[in-house]
């Protein structure tokens, strides 16, 4: 990225549930594993990993929930 591009994250809420904490619990445990919907796993992990990264190597701007859905916003300085 160059400086003063923009990154936004969007996430819906409704369906990346877990943090990473949750998510090392539901790996851990078969029975909570076969419980969980891969869907939630897959888009908790992916919202995790992009939040985690925006938030090491971008300055942080905002963030804006509309409905079920969180906006993220990032600037590269």
């Amino acid at each position: 990225m160059k400086k003063g591009e923009k990154l936004f994250v969007v996430d819906l809420e409704t369906v990346s549930l877990f943090s990473n904490t949750d998510m090392k619990r539901i790996l851990g445990d078969e029975n909570l594993y076969q419980d969980t919907p891969f869907l939630y796993l897959i888009a908790s992990y992916s919202r995790n990993k992009s939040l985690y990264w925006a938030y090491s190597n971008l300055k942080y701007q905002a963030k804006i929930k509309k409905g079920s859905w969180m906006i993220y916003s990032f600037e590269k300085v």
